[in-house]
């Protein structure tokens, strides 16, 4: 079954248990596919890796949002935030652990020949082909500046 099929599924069955976050969440979240879909001009069922994208779109959304809502005293409007994370995360593959992405880094490093900050994009695209929607770019970039900055030096 489809990423984007299951997801449907499970709308349906928050709805007959009348679970209001799950079926806030997954309304959101299928509605986000369709636009996204509408977006690149496809029609029909969308593609895993194209659901997978929206998905980690969505919880960058809900995570700036945590980040006003705590600055603005929103405590609330913040842990009903983490709550729909909770839920888009259950679609995402299982990340990579933090020793599984640094060797992935190292072996990008090896193989695009970076010795600097400059090549970084080059060792983050590499890294990300490997390791798909298991790895968030914004922590490839950290370690990648990290490993980097210690081959520069």
């Amino acid at each position: 079954m489809s990423l984007f099929l299951r997801i449907n599924e499970e709308l349906r069955e928050s709805m007959r248990k009348r679970d209001t976050t799950r079926t806030s969440a997954l309304r959101m979240l299928k509605s986000a596919i369709q636009y996204a879909g509408l977006e690149k001009g496809r029609a029909g069922e969308p593609s895993d890796p194209d659901v997978i994208a929206v998905i980690t779109k969505e919880i960058r959304k809900r995570e700036d949002s945590i980040a006003r809502y705590r600055s603005g005293g929103r405590e609330d409007l913040a842990r009903q935030e983490e709550s729909e994370i909770a839920v888009l995360r259950a679609y995402l593959p299982e990340p990579l652990s933090p020793e599984q992405l640094e060797e992935l880094v190292r072996s990008a490093i090896r193989e695009t020949g970076a010795r600097s900050k400059a090549q970084l994009g080059a060792v983050i695209k590499a890294v990300l082909q490997q390791a798909g929607s298991r790895a968030d770019g914004r922590q490839v970039r950290d370690v990648a500046e990290r490993f980097l900055e210690t081959r520069g030096s």
